[in-house]
């Protein structure tokens, strides 16, 4: 039998070792990869909870500031007296809008892998929304500053009815666009479980009555200012403050964001 052991003079090969510190390190472990990853989603959730309540926040306010000058019997007077506060919250009108579209497209990069369409649909609901934003709050409200400045007479007094008339259509339209984008993203997120399915529930609870609220007040039947119309608004209102306020303290189900890693792109 020929022994195919390499030998020298009997004895095995000499091996000379590896010096330790010539081993070059990998830092870039499972675990350190597996590290960052989750703290790119942990950071995604947190700000994707902080536009949401910015978004609630800035439309509230704006609110409450603009709401009183547009409903004095001399409009156009009541503005022309309070200027800086209108500019200031047609200014904050139009935040709301820039941070809606920043939810859809924080959230479009981790939807979009198991959702592109939807994800894709969600993220062009907000940008119109901000569209409609900008030319019914923005600009409305500066040409109602513009003409509260402008000598009173008859033609004023119209154009500024109208104007204020624009932004109650402007806020009807953009809770349209708000519950069918909401709706989307309510489903996304019960598909894919990146929170809690009580959250995605409330969603697909509230936005559809927002819409119908919406649709109602401008056929006239119920005001979303008060009453009935006002009830509409309340679970999808909930939505928007509870999962902000989940997403900031827990962040996403990271069992879940594995999964839509991993998961085959669908519709």
């Amino acid at each position: 039998m020929i022994d195919t052991k390499p030998t020298t003079n009997g004895h095995g090969p000499t091996t000379t070792p590896t010096p330790v510190g010539a081993v070059p390190l990998n830092t870039n472990t499972p675990a350190t990869s597996v590290k960052r990853s989750m703290d790119t989603y942990r950071g995604t959730a947190a700000l994707v909870g902080a536009l949401f309540l910015v978004a609630t926040a800035t439309f509230i306010t704006s609110n409450v500031l603009i709401t009183p000058l547009l409903g004095a019997p001399n409009v156009l007077g009541v503005i022309a007296a309070n200027s800086q506060r209108m500019i200031a919250a047609t200014l904050i009108a139009l935040i709301e809008g820039v941070a809606t579209v920043g939810i859809a497209l924080a959230l479009y990069p981790i939807l979009k892998r198991q959702h592109p369409a939807l994800a894709l649909g969600y993220a062009g609901m907000r940008i119109a929304e901000l569209a409609i934003a900008a030319v019914g709050f923005g600009l409305g409200g500066l040409l109602l500053v513009t003409l509260s400045t402008a000598a009173a007479n008859g033609a004023n007094s119209e154009l500024g009815t109208v104007l204020v008339a624009l932004r109650h259509w402007t806020i009807m339209l953009v809770y349209v666009y708000t519950a069918v984008g909401g709706v989307m993203l309510s489903y996304m997120l019960l598909r894919t479980r990146l929170v809690p399915t009580g959250f995605s529930v409330l969603g697909l609870i509230g936005y559809p009555m927002l819409l119908l609220a919406a649709l109602l007040d401008m056929l006239g039947v119920v005001d979303t200012v008060g009453g009935a119309g006002l009830v509409g608004l309340v679970p999808g209102g909930l939505f928007e403050l509870l999962l902000p306020i989940w997403l900031i303290a827990k962040g996403f189900n990271m069992t879940a964001v594995n999964r839509v890693r991993v998961a085959p792109a669908g519709g």
